[in-house]
């Protein structure tokens, strides 16, 4: 026998020891799982709140970042808001043009190109109405905005291009909420979060304006976040349970769902076959759950952002805090004076090959982006306004390489605009 051939015998040898330990350290896995999320359970039990279906009133719009995000996070809510009588408007923010993966594989092309992508938009806009109309919500009552995910993170952060929230300001003039659900400010996914940005805006503006006859309730829905939700994997007999270094950033709310919604949920995200990919398709099931999760964010001056667990491999990417300097939760923004400073909080060094920035938008006012300089040593980057910062304001902190934003962090100022005491 060659050396060659018995070096390769080892190498392969390996492989095989190194896959019969990862398959028997799978059942392992799986209970420690389990063990989290009953830990996780027991822990936010006391914190969740029932959710008051009756004050959300008659005009409840949903906003989708993705066509599938309205189902994985609201199916079981557009259902019961059908079942009152209630028939909510959902916007599309984005066509989900930006999924490569699934482009390679579904539309079999080795390099996408521009039609390619607008054909895999028809194809997830289909898919959306045909589950919408699963769960008896009928396509009038559906809105595709049809902005490419590829271009809107940098477009909104870097250019400040405003046709993003004129264009979601119109659909809420229209319908004049009661209730609006945009996806959460600590979402993992940039294009979740920076939805989440542009919808405060929007709301903001028309208030601002007086185009709105008041400021609606607003609630968020969380789909990316660390190992949320736990356990992974199709569990309809398990709850959805929020991440626990969110819980005092918010009120939670739950939403139960019964036997038969559940199962309609389980059938409208079944329309979604562009998303059935093997990785993708198991976490996507892990949303068909006894219930549903909406946080509605308490008004703070600091917002932490994954203070738990890494979002990145690279430290210095990832977001843990963005907010005034000195942060305070009491303290009124309105009755703060001479010149803001914002500070931004990383999990590791800032890089120099990164950049970092802070794009502050507030109602009849100039949408101001700030680049922080850095040296590549610090942990806390802090960016100098011009000018006082009052409220309504939208702070969104994001680094990026190049044109390419990696994480998202915004921090809502809602001081002169709560809701109407409930």
């Amino acid at each position: 026998m060659t050396r060659k051939w018995k070096r390769r015998r080892k190498v392969w040898r390996g492989i095989f020891w190194l896959a019969l330990l990862g398959l028997a350290a799978l059942p392992s896995v799986h209970w420690a799982n389990l063990l989290l999320y009953r830990k996780q359970l027991q822990t936010s039990q006391p914190f969740l709140l029932p959710l008051p279906l009756a004050e959300l009133g008659d005009r409840v719009v949903v906003v989708s970042p993705h066509p599938d995000d309205e189902t994985l996070g609201c199916a079981g809510l557009i259902q019961r808001l059908l079942q009152r009588g209630i028939t909510p408007l959902v916007v599309v923010f984005t066509s989900g043009d930006g999924f490569d993966a699934s482009i390679h594989l579904k539309l079999h092309e080795v390099q996408i190109s521009l039609e390619d992508r607008a054909k895999y938009a028809e194809m997830r806009r289909a898919e959306t109405t045909e589950a919408m109309r699963e769960l008896g919500l009928p396509p009038r009552q559906i809105v595709f905005l049809g902005f490419s995910e590829r271009t809107l993170a940098a477009d909104w952060l870097l250019k400040g291009d405003a046709k993003f929230v004129n264009k979601l300001a119109e659909w809420f003039e229209k319908f004049q909420p009661t209730t609006v659900i945009l996806p959460s400010r600590y979402d993992d996914h940039p294009i979740h979060a920076v939805v989440c940005s542009i919808g405060w805006a929007a709301l903001f503006q028309l208030v601002s304006e007086g185009r709105l006859n008041r400021m609606p309730r607003v609630l968020e829905f969380l789909i990316h976040y660390g190992e949320f939700p736990r356990p992974q994997g199709f569990q309809p007999s398990l709850e959805l349970v929020p991440p626990p270094d969110l819980l005092l950033t918010a009120r939670w709310y739950c939403l139960p769902l019964s036997p038969s919604i559940s199962r309609k949920k389980w059938e409208a995200l079944k329309c979604y076959r562009t998303q059935q990919l093997p990785l993708t398709w198991r976490f996507l099931k892990s949303f068909v759950r006894t219930n549903e999760l909406f946080a509605e964010p308490l008004p703070l001056t600091f917002q932490p952002d994954r203070k738990g667990e890494p979002r990145s491999l690279l430290a210095g990417l990832d977001i843990v805090g963005v907010g005034l300097e000195p942060p305070s939760l009491t303290r009124s923004v309105s009755q703060r004076h001479g010149r803001e400073d914002i500070v931004v909080q990383l999990r590791g060094k800032a890089s120099t090959r990164f950049r970092y920035g802070i794009r502050v938008w507030q109602p009849k006012s100039h949408s101001l982006l700030t680049l922080v300089q850095n040296s590549g040593e610090e942990r806390t980057l802090t960016a100098n306004l011009p000018a006082r910062l009052s409220a309504p304001a939208v702070i969104t902190a994001f680094t990026a390489y190049g044109n390419h934003i990696l994480d998202v962090a915004p921090l809502v100022l809602t001081d002169g605009v709560e809701h109407e005491q409930r």
